[in-house]
C-alpha cells in the first residue's frame, strides 16, 4: 500500500495584531511586506513535518480570485475572462524564496498544494445562487488559467496537488444548478492539471457521487474528523469503479465546538486562557487519536486513501502556535500509521 500523504487545506491564523484589513492594505500599498508575511507563515508551516503544504492562504478565499476576475483591466476579449498573465496567485511567487532555502539545505524541491476557490462558490458569492450558464462559463475559463499558472515544476518548487474548493456543494439548499453545468465547469477548471493530483474539497459528501463523472478530478476530499458519518456516504466500490481516491479529514478544525466540548469535560475555557488551547489539542486531537481515525478510514477504503490532513483550513484557530501544534499532530499521526 502506497504511503498516505499528509497535507493541509491552506488558511492559517494571522500574526497577533494583524487583521484581514491589514492584509488588504499590505497587498494594495506594500506588497513586499505582504510577501515577507507569507514567507514567515510558510516557514512556520514547514516546521510541522506535513508532506505537502498549501501556500499560506491569508487572503479572503473569495476576493482573492473574484477581485482580479471582475476587474475590467484584467480582461482579454471577453468580460470576466481574465488574461493568463493576470491569473496569478501572488503567494506562489512569495514562497519562491522559502523554497530555494529548502532546496539549498535539503537538495529537494518543496512540494506544495495549490488551493483555488471553485467556480460554483465564486458564482454564489458574486452573482447569486441561481447559476447562470454564461457567467459560470466565464468564471470557469478564468479559473482554468489560475490552475495552469499554479502548476510549478522547478528544481526548488513543485506542485504536487491542486485543489478546487467548493464548500457550498451539498450544503447550500438555495443553490440551483443543472448537473451538466456543474460537471462541465469542474471538468474545464481541472483540465490544465491533467497528470497531477486534482482534489476537490467538499464540506459535505452529498454531491460526491456527481464528482465521479468528472474525469479531471481524481481525489475527493471528505471532512470526516468532526463528522465520521460523512465517510458512510462514500463507497469503496464506486471509488474503484471510477478510479477515484479520497483525501480524508483526520483532525478536527471546528474550534468553537471543540472548545465547548473541552470546557464541558474539564471546566477549562480556552477563550479565557489561551495558553490552555495547545493543551486541549494534545488531549482531544493527539497523534494517537489522529492515527486511530486514519486506521478506521483505512479499514473501509484501503488503498483508495491517498491524502489525509485537517478537516478544513486553520484560519479560525485562535493563534499560529495552536495551528502549528495541530499540524504537527497530523504529521505524527500519519507517520505512526505508516510505521515511519
Amino acid at each position: 500500500m502506497e504511503r498516505i500523504v499528509s497535507d493541509d487545506i491552506g488558511s492559517f491564523p494571522l500574526p497577533k495584531g494583524v487583521t484581514r484589513q491589514d492584509i488588504e492594505r499590505m497587498i494594495a500599498n506594500d506588497p513586499d511586506q505582504y510577501e515577507r508575511l507569507v514567507q514567515d507563515v510558510m516557514r512556520m508551516k514547514m516546521l510541522s513535518g506535513v508532506d505537502v503544504l498549501t501556500y499560506p492562504q491569508l487572503q479572503d478565499m473569495i476576493s482573492q480570485f473574484l477581485s482580479p476576475i471582475t476587474d475590467p483591466k484584467n480582461w482579454g476579449d471577453e468580460p470576466l475572462v481574465i488574461k493568463e498573465s493576470k491569473a496569478k496567485i501572488h503567494e506562489l511567487s512569495a514562497i519562491e524564496r522559502v523554497a530555494k532555502e529548502y532546496h539549498d539545505s535539503s537538495g529537494e524541491a518543496l512540494r506544495i498544494r495549490v488551493c483555488i476557490t471553485g467556480p460554483i462558490e465564486l458564482h454564489i458569492r458574486g452573482y447569486g445562487h441561481v447559476i447562470h450558464a454564461d457567467v459560470l462559463g466565464s468564471l470557469t475559463k478564468s479559473l482554468s488559467k489560475f490552475v495552469k499558472n499554479g502548476i510549478l515544476r522547478k528544481k526548488h518548487l513543485e506542485t504536487r496537488a491542486i485543489c478546487i474548493d467548493e464548500p457550498s456543494l451539498g450544503v447550500d439548499p438555495q443553490l440551483i444548478i443543472e448537473e451538466d453545468e456543474l460537471l462541465m465547469a469542474l471538468e474545464h477548471v481541472s483540465n490544465p492539471a491533467k497528470g497531477l493530483d486534482m482534489q476537490i474539497h467538499l464540506h459535505s459528501p452529498l454531491e460526491a457521487e456527481k464528482i465521479y463523472e468528472v474525469e479531471g478530478i481524481n481525489i475527493i476530499g471528505v471532512e470526516s474528523a468532526s463528522t465520521p458519518s460523512n465517510l458512510d456516504v462514500m463507497s469503496k466500490g464506486d471509488l474503484d469503479k471510477y478510479d477515484k481516491f479520497l483525501r480524508v479529514g483526520i483532525a478536527r478544525t471546528d474550534i468553537d465546538a471543540m472548545a465547548a466540548e473541552y470546557r464541558d469535560a474539564t471546566g477549562i475555557d480556552i477563550w479565557r486562557d489561551e495558553r490552555k488551547a495547545c493543551q486541549m489539542i494534545d488531549e482531544i486531537e493527539s497523534p494517537k487519536i489522529i492515527t486511530r481515525r486514519l486506521e478506521n478510514a483505512s479499514k473501509k477504503f484501503g488503498n483508495r486513501i491517498k491524502y489525509a490532513g485537517p478537516d478544513c483550513g486553520l484560519g479560525g484557530l485562535m493563534h499560529q502556535e495552536l495551528a502549528l501544534k495541530l499540524l504537527k499532530n497530523v504529521a505524527m499521526g500519519i507517520s505512526r500509521f505508516s510505521g515511519v
